[in-house]
């Protein structure tokens, strides 16, 4: 009985460990981390009444005889299977899902945990809030390199940290220069008309059209308003009459009908017996002959101008007598000799041949190579222009050219500043012909800017940064090569105090289709170089990025609005950490003020052969043990495939189900234990009873 007795105690000592184990457990239903424990029974030392005997021939084996002698606590286990994470938002709590462990220390001593609730103390450093333990890892150099090796280090996330500036060393362009855009260039015209003497060859010999032509003598106009068809010319000889139509195209001779004064001639000449009319070409008149006979000669027409320049011609001729219209000249055209071209009012311009004349000017600001024209007889107009053309370099199709509506000359240079024309001085050597000179040389107001060269140019600016983090604005102007339709010339410009020291001009080319083709510093460096002049490093040397080429990853050019920009630089100026995080290989991540962003430190963890053989020390820290194994220390995603959670904890992993069942159970067995105490003590006092 006292066997009984005493199993029933040991039932009752061993269920109320396990019951301390439940409420251990429960209790710690919402500890960060918590892992739950249970208990394990054994029994206890059997006591042998019998031996066992062995089979002999005739007769089987007999079993050993036992009575068992209660139980023990065999074992209490912790159970580290995965708690459920709950998000808390905080930058510094923590998380793991695995079998890992975060490292802690206390200076001397390091201990383990799961409960990732972490915070920084006054110095920076991040520690367990429930003891200041420091949490342990590798701290980055001051470049953001981790280190190699696993030797741990407390976490000092120091806010008044400072991120270096760093020089900028490359630029990046990107976006699209217009190719429809095309640079204009200057347009200068000859203030005055210039006008050429009418002759009997002029237009193929057909004449001019007397609607335009300048009449220097009575009339001292341009002849203007004629009207087809209804505009007419009167003439008599003082015995008949006849009267000629102006017309737009003149047929022939005998229809009365005239366009040019040519025909005005002919019409005269198979009309009028007694007198021959003809035109001077050294002077543009129509001289009128009378012949054998007197003849009184008046000449009206219905048009003003042209009757005051035909009426110089009217009056009495006597036999084999002239008279003479004014000096009619027709705007000039490009075929016209140089010799006989007028000015505004038709007075010869007095160029003859044995003259020279001389072309200076400036394009682009630079004084362009004299160029010279050794007039001759046969020295038209276009002689001139071809010239202007050389000297000036000019290679646009425009070019010199005579302007139809009144005969002066315009220059169209070619586009773009670079190819600017001013200061045109077009004159006869030794100044001998001052009439020429006044419509064509330097003096001011002979010349008109109709249109003043300008650029297809697009600007781009970026600020960069120097070694001390000061800032300069570094711009690139694009200017599209008029002489090229798919290249673009650029400088680089900084503001002052900095100075350039070399790379500060090149050229971008494009293919047929848009893509970039090359990107060329002038004078064979490859970068841009200038000296901030402020104590910084000198010189910075900066590559410009404009894309790869045949690709369209930088600069481009479609018929599409320029839109470049620079969109980036790899400088930045000094700052200050501004805040931090840490990532799922807990990777410490700093930003700073200025931008930029730099690995601070990376949190350890370490992993046990046996977990559950470590030690509990309180505050939810464990520590290694004879039977837990050496811990493995290294970084999540390396040497441990753990994962971390950030801005989440770890919950408890108590089950409060399986917990009050197991409280059920244990109280049964306590209950149970109790009965065989109770019922071992009514068999003690029925065997004391016995001696009544």
């Amino acid at each position: 009985m006292l066997r009984a007795l005493f199993a029933g105690v040991s039932g009752l000592r061993n269920h109320q460990t396990r019951l301390d184990v439940i409420g251990n457990n429960i209790a710690n239903v919402n500890t960060v981390a918590f892992k739950a424990s249970r208990v394990t029974f054994e029994e206890a030392y059997a006591q042998l009444l019998r031996g066992a005997s062995r089979p002999s021939g005739t007769q089987g084996g007999v079993n050993p005889v036992q009575i068992g002698l209660g139980m023990n606590v065999g074992s209490v286990d912790q159970n580290f299977a995965q708690g459920n994470l709950e998000a808390t938002g905080f930058a510094t709590d923590l998380a793991i899902q695995g079998d890992a462990f975060f490292i802690s220390s206390d200076g001397d001593s390091r201990f383990y945990t799961r409960a990732g609730n972490f915070q920084l103390d006054a110095n920076g450093r991040l520690v367990v809030p429930t003891n200041g333990y420091a949490v342990q890892g590798v701290m980055a150099d001051t470049n953001g390199v981790l280190p190699t090796g696993t030797a741990l280090e407390d976490l000092v996330l120091p806010l008044g940290q400072k991120s270096p500036a760093r020089a900028t060393r490359e630029v990046t362009l990107q976006g699209n220069l217009d190719s429809r855009a095309e640079p204009l260039g200057t347009i200068l015209r000859t203030a005055n008309r210039v006008y050429a003497i009418e002759q009997s060859a002029s237009n193929g010999g057909a004449g001019s059209d007397v609607n335009g032509l300048f009449a220097n003598g009575l009339a001292n106009n341009q002849v203007l308003g004629m009207s087809a068809n209804r505009t007419t010319v009167t003439i008599t000889d003082g015995t008949s009459t006849q009267t000629y139509t102006y017309v737009a195209n003149d047929t022939g001779v005998g229809d009365r009908a005239f366009n040019s004064l040519n025909d005005l001639i002919g019409e005269v000449n198979n009309d009028f017996a007694t007198m021959t009319a003809a035109m001077d070409d050294a002077s543009g008149e129509i001289v009128f002959t009378a012949g054998g006979a007197p003849v009184t000669l008046s000449i009206t027409s219905s048009n003003s101008t042209l009757q005051a320049a035909m009426s110089s011609a009217n009056g009495a001729l006597a036999a084999a007598a002239t008279s003479r219209t004014d000096e009619f000249s027709h705007v000039a055209l490009a075929s016209d000799l140089l010799t006989n071209l007028r000015n505004s009012q038709g007075a010869s311009l007095g160029v003859g041949a044995g003259d020279t004349i001389l072309i200076d000017g400036d394009v682009g600001g630079a004084a362009a190579p004299q160029g010279s024209v050794a007039v001759n007889a046969a020295s038209t107009y276009q002689d001139l222009l071809t010239n202007i053309d050389a000297s000036f370099g000019i290679t646009n199709t425009a070019g010199s050219e005579v302007d139809a509506s009144n005969g002066a000359l315009q220059i169209t240079g070619d586009g773009g500043t670079a190819y600017a024309l001013s200061g045109l001085n077009i004159r006869v050597q030794g100044g001998g012909s001052p009439t020429f000179d006044g419509v064509f040389n330097a003096a001011p107001g002979n010349y008109v800017e109709v249109q003043e060269a300008s650029d297809v140019e697009h600007s781009v600016a970026i600020r960069v940064f120097d070694s001390l983090g000061n800032e300069h604005t570094l711009s690139l102007q694009l200017i599209k090569d008029p002489t090229s339709a798919n290249r673009w010339t650029w400088t680089a410009a900084v503001e002052d105090p900095a100075i350039i020291t070399s790379g500060d001009s090149g050229f971008v080319t494009f293919t047929d289709d848009g893509r970039l083709e090359t990107f060329v510093f002038n004078g064979g460096v490859a970068s841009f170089q200038f000296d901030p002049n402020n104590g910084a490093t000198a010189p910075m040397d900066v590559q410009v990025d404009a894309g790869l080429a045949g690709d369209l990853n930088g600069l481009s050019q479609f018929a599409s609005p320029s839109n470049a920009v620079a969109s980036g630089q790899d400088g930045f100026a000094m700052g200050n950490l501004q805040e931090f995080t840490i990532d799922e290989l807990g990777v410490v991540t700093g930003f700073f003020t200025n931008g930029e962003s730099q690995t601070l430190a990376r949190i350890a963890v370490a992993g046990f052969a046996n977990p559950t053989g470590l030690l509990r020390r309180g505050d939810n820290m464990y520590e290694e043990s004879g039977n837990s194994g050496e811990p493995v220390v290294g970084f999540v995603g390396t040497t441990n495939q753990s994962q971390l959670t950030p801005g989440a904890i770890e919950s408890s992993n108590v089950d409060l189900s399986h917990e009050f069942t197991d409280m059920i159970i244990a109280q049964r067995g306590f209950q149970a234990n109790a009965r065989v105490i109770t019922t071992a003590d009514e068999m003690l006092t029925e065997l004391v009873n016995l001696k009544r």
